[in-house]
């Protein structure tokens, strides 16, 4: 039996994920679910090619609206959240996604399968039945998870489906957002693997914890002269020297403090407070911030010296500024840092004085600090450990004792990765990974009324710090206020308050009790203890977080169930985008209507 060719129409979308599609002969159409014909109307022939096919957005919309069909089996994407590029062969097709959102390809086709997209000579564009079914492999493995992603068209990326004819690459994808979860509190540090020698005694090295691949960034430290950042492939590629590209930065760098985070560099300028952004795809300084009171230029180093006063850091909950103040006598201040306007979205006060780190590192909101031994000074005896951590969430901080491999004894930079969980270490010419052990539990769990810290930094009244911030194109840096966080207080750790002891005629302690594992909104929630509220990312569909609360009381879930206040559709983003970059309202007016047809769940 011939099999009739894929389904063309005039109005070009690509099918989704399943490859379910529409086609249409001269005898009816055929709704097909992952080539197998699932419904079709009394004349369709058999349409079991139709996989690689493409389906008419208006005609499946109306197959789906008179109810012709009732063997789908998943409702269809929203095309309004679908973005569609296009590149001839040749020539790279770039795909992109606004802030920290990531790639997530829906479909792809390498090959030829109309006659009027990128023009050639004649017989270059006959064979109009030229696919790759390995396309959406292909590009699913080189873009998802990633903010941006470039990709050449050609031979060199893709196997060749048909010699001889002129093709294009043409991909469908959406923009999710990236959702780091939290591995726990951090229990313990294993001993380094040892990767390479540089030539420089100190440096930073890094990745891009929102992009994809193996690409590794290098920053070797030279005072007064350090202004070039260096990428690599991978780090077989460093081992080799085969340096993918380098990067003169638009000014020197003060420290090794630097930072690579969705696509740019991140560093503190040389003799100034200020952070500055360099944008590595376009190679231009895209905004400069001043830190107002941050200590600079050797005031408040980390122990090993280096003006290293501002050290940049990302963990699960985003990017971070360390730093001291004289107005908290020196000692650390954690700034949460939005990475695209480059202003504070909240600040913490610490009791840890910052000359007395060797270094300091973000994990799920915790600010983790090293002190280090370093050669050559024998007055400093001791041991390399982890003796500090402040928990953002709770507003707590206190002492730990997690030790900390040091063989080479003069550690220059310590940054957590919070898509691998690992520490990248410069160390006495030695470039170090460290993997990490977590535990629970969460961090950002809301403790017991039972359970006393054992420091307590308490908040205290203080007016909100402001952010200059410079944009290129400004002439004049305006001052922003931060849209929340509490501001801590910096007093110094207080001993652990003696347990009271209840009177004779109280009531005996509550029986241990836990709340058990649910299901519930589309959400998994794990055995947890009472009084806690455990967070969760929202459900399938939607972005932001989740949380349920496990009663103290009672020891069961809430009545009110999961807290579904901060999750939002995708879709919402996507208007909100659309608002302000100035579409008209009639269109606005009628994506809503389309996206708000159905039923619309909000709230609890």
């Amino acid at each position: 039996m011939t099999l009739p060719p894929p389904c063309f129409t005039d109005e070009v979308v690509w099918a989704q994920e399943e490859l379910t599609c529409v086609c249409v002969d001269e005898g009816g159409y055929s709704l097909l679910f992952l080539g197998a014909v699932i419904c079709g109307s009394a004349g369709a022939g058999p349409m079991a090619d139709c996989v690689g096919g493409r389906l008419s957005l208006s005609l499946l919309l109306t197959v789906l609206q008179l109810g012709l069909c009732h063997g789908f089996s998943r409702a269809p994407l929203p095309f309004g959240l679908v973005r569609r590029e296009l590149s001839c062969e040749g020539y790279p097709i770039d795909l992109r996604c606004p802030g920290s959102d990531v790639i997530m390809v829906e479909s792809a086709n390498y090959g030829r399968t109309d006659n009027k997209i990128c023009d050639a000579e004649p017989f270059q564009m006959e064979n109009t039945q030229c696919h790759l079914p390995a396309a959406y492999s292909v590009m699913s493995q080189r873009c998802n998870n990633r903010t941006q992603c470039v990709v050449i068209t050609g031979s060199d990326v893709f196997p060749d489906p048909c010699p001889g004819t002129y093709k294009y690459l043409e991909v469908q994808y959406e923009c999710v957002p990236y959702i780091f979860l939290c591995p726990g509190t951090l229990r313990g540090v294993l001993k380094p693997s040892f990767l390479f020698e540089a030539e420089q005694q100190a440096g930073a090295w890094c990745r891009d914890p929102l992009q994809g691949g193996e690409k590794v960034y290098f920053l070797p430290w030279t005072p007064y002269r350090t202004d070039t950042l260096l990428e690599f492939s991978s780090l077989e590629a460093y081992r080799g020297r085969r340096q993918s590209a380098s990067y003169r930065l638009p000014h020197r760098v003060d420290g090794t403090g630097f930072l690579v985070y969705d696509g740019a560099a991140f560093f503190n300028k040389e003799r100034t407070r200020n952070i500055v952004k360099f944008d590595l795809r376009t190679r231009v300084k895209s905004g400069e911030a001043v830190i107002p009171g941050a200590n600079y230029h050797d005031t408040s180093p980390y122990r090993w010296g280096g003006k290293t006063d501002i050290d940049l850091a990302a963990d699960e909950n985003g990017l971070w500024v360390i730093y001291a103040t004289e107005q908290n006598d020196g000692r650390i201040v954690l700034g949460l840092l939005n990475p695209y306007t480059l202003r504070f979205e909240a600040s913490w006060d610490t009791s840890y004085d910052k000359r007395s780190a060797s270094d300091a590192f973000m994990a799920c909101g915790v600010l983790y600090v090293v002190r280090s031994t370093y050669e050559h000074s024998e007055s400093q005896g001791g041991r390399s450990l982890i003796d500090y951590a402040f928990n953002t969430r709770l507003g707590l901080g206190g002492p730990l004792d997690i030790p900390f491999p040091n063989q080479n004894q003069y550690i220059t930079a310590v940054d957590y990765n919070p898509r691998d969980n690992q520490l990248y270490v410069w160390n006495n010419f030695h470039i170090l990974k460290y993997n990490l052990e977590f535990g629970p539990p969460d961090p950002a769990q809301v403790p017991t009324a039972s359970e006393t810290p054992m420091t307590s930094e308490l908040p205290k009244s203080s007016p909100p710090v402001s952010l200059a911030t410079t944009m290129p194109g400004e002439q004049v840096p305006f001052r922003t206020t931060p849209t929340g966080g509490p501001k801590g207080a910096s007093q110094e750790p207080r001993p652990r308050p003696p347990e009271a002891v209840p009177p004779s005629g109280s009531a005996p302690p509550l029986p241990e009790r836990l709340c058990e594992a649910v299901q519930r909104r589309g959400i998994a929630w794990p055995q947890t203890q009472r009084g806690v509220a455990v967070e969760r990312p929202c459900p399938k569909g939607t972005r932001g977080t989740a949380s349920y609360l496990c009663e103290r009381r009672t020891g069961l879930w809430t009545p009110q169930g999961p807290d579904l206040r901060n999750c939002t559709s995708h879709w919402v983003s996507q208007v909100d985008q659309k608002i302000r970059s100035g579409e008209n309202a009639a269109s606005l007016a009628n994506e809503l209507a389309r996206h708000t047809q159905g039923p619309v769940f909000a709230g609890m």
